[in-house]
């Protein structure tokens, strides 16, 4: 008789620590953000994370000496020096973003007769086009309004056509 109260209680307790602990913590709607659910693949990473990579994705240095904000990244291509910043940041997936780029040449002055388009894509899997026109704002800036389709790794890229010549530039951010 004895053991049988032992072995309700602790199923009893084991019971109540499931009910109370474990079940609330699976149940919990994850902080997917806007249009995303339980499905979506999760990466671990945290949203945000705006670094500047080469064209093979590899993250490029940084100079230590550089002050930029959370939401910016930059990087030099050729004779130009070239920054995004994000916002919202971090960008959240379903939701318009306003990208922001500045362009300028080698001795800091704005470049200004430069066509710029951002290529939104995915590293690890295929998107269909999510290709953005950016506008020149004046004294070098341009911007853009565009939104991420899901919560992933996601590149950019900074396509400059400037007399003839077309560089690039690329950017990682996860959503």
């Amino acid at each position: 008789m004895k053991l049988k109260i032992i072995v309700f209680t602790v199923i009893g307790i084991a019971a109540l620590v499931v009910a109370l602990v474990i079940v609330p913590k699976f149940s919990q709607t994850p902080a997917y953000g806007p249009g995303f659910g339980p499905g979506m693949r999760s990466s671990g990473h945290a949203p945000g994370g705006l670094v500047a990579v080469s064209a093979d994705g590899k993250a490029l240095p940084t100079d230590p000496n550089s002050q930029l904000p959370e939401n910016t990244a930059a990087q030099k291509v050729g004779d130009l020096n070239v920054s995004i910043a994000l916002s919202p940041y971090p960008p959240v997936g379903w939701q318009e973003g306003n990208f922001d780029i500045t362009l300028t040449n080698e001795n800091g002055q704005a470049v200004t007769d430069a066509k710029i388009t951002l290529d939104l894509t995915m590293p690890g899997m295929w998107m269909p086009p999510n290709a953005l026109e950016a506008q020149h704002t004046g004294d070098g800036h341009y911007q853009a309004t565009g939104m991420f389709t899901m919560r992933d790794l996601w590149q950019i890229e900074v396509v400059i056509q400037r007399g003839g010549e077309t560089q690039s530039a690329f950017f990682y951010v996860w959503i």
